[in-house]
């Protein structure tokens, strides 16, 4: 069984000392820099998020989804 830890380090002797530990117990290390990642995460975010501009109103817009729903029982065979 592969357990996956992240750990994020501020500097390199924290790093150091890490990657140090799981040498000396013989574990694999993967190594992944990244600088910036949680600012390149927002930026990404908030190019995919926007707002809804329609005629309809947020109630009608839930009301139509709701109304579109195919919930009526199916005869599945088992």
């Amino acid at each position: 069984m592969t357990h996956t830890l992240i750990i994020e380090t501020q500097d390199e002797k924290d790093f150091a000392l890490i990657k140090g530990l799981a040498d000396r117990l013989g574990l694999p290390v993967k190594e992944r820099h990244v600088d910036g990642l949680l600012e390149k995460q927002k930026v990404a975010f908030n190019n995919l998020v926007g707002s809804w501009e329609g005629d309809e109103t947020g109630d009608e817009l839930v009301a139509r989804i709701y109304a579109s729903r195919n919930d009526a029982p199916r005869n599945i065979e088992s």
